[in-house]
């Protein structure tokens, strides 16, 4: 009765043991750059393609940065500055439907600090696409609806543990961020082929300043969260015990 999941689970793994993750690097006195990507998402060729398009589009735009940069250090005699990007994919986990991937993207052009900004991505291995948690849900706002106020206490309380209870009096760094302004995706804490959690991040600057670092919540998945998705996209997913 399993044989057609077990059938695809093995090609999966089969690909993706075919497949090394993959880091390009160019270094030159006006830029540091490297892009990587993991070997499940290697193993998509659609997927290999896009990464591949994107580092090359972004290559160009860091490098041409990087040269005007270079101008501006040698007049404020910032002897061998040099901008850096800095782009790493990793596996949130990955089911034989679906790949959840995260990335941390660094980078410095001249300023006081590097800057770290966080996304995430959800290929759908049938459609050979991107999808969202939105789209498993069946449409926009439906993850919302389910999570948000279980994030929202969360935040505020790892926002009282990293200041010690001190309430800051800037309202966007005490708000519940906008999901559109956050890298969210499935989790796959135990590795066991199913996602149990939902990964929430928040950038720094975007729930609070830029010394508090990034604010990272999983939510885990339940019953409720299941009942919710589409039902292609169920057996992706287990609950957990609250």
């Amino acid at each position: 009765m399993n044989r057609p999941i077990l059938v695809a689970a093995a090609i999966l793994c089969g690909a993706t043991a075919a497949a090394r993750p993959v880091k390009i690097e160019h270094d030159s006195s006006a830029l540091e750059f490297s892009y990587a990507w993991p070997s499940e998402a290697a193993a998509i060729p659609a997927l290999d393609r896009k990464f591949r398009a994107d580092l090359e589009k972004a290559y160009r735009q860091a490098l041409a940065s990087g040269r005007d940069d270079q101008k501006l250090y040698q007049a404020q005699q910032r002897e061998g500055a040099q901008d850096f990007y800095s782009m790493t994919w990793t596996t949130a986990g990955e089911t034989s439907r679906l790949l959840s991937l995260k990335n941390e993207l660094s980078t410095f052009t001249g300023g006081a600090h590097p800057n770290t900004g966080y996304d995430a991505l959800i290929w759908d291995r049938k459609l050979n696409r991107p999808t969202s948690m939105d789209a498993l849900l069946g449409g926009a706002g439906k993850l919302s609806a389910v999570t948000r106020p279980t994030y929202c206490k969360a935040l505020d309380e790892e926002r009282v543990k990293r200041r010690e209870g001190e309430k800051l009096d800037l309202p966007e760094f005490n708000a519940c961020p906008k999901y559109s302004d956050l890298a969210i995706g499935p989790l796959d804490s135990n590795a066991d082929g199913r996602f149990d959690a939902i990964d929430f991040v928040a950038s720094p600057y975007l729930a609070g300043p830029y010394v508090e670092g990034e604010y990272e919540v999983r939510v885990p998945v339940t019953s409720k969260l299941i009942a919710a998705l589409k039902p292609e996209f169920r057996s992706s997913f287990e609950a957990q015990r609250q």
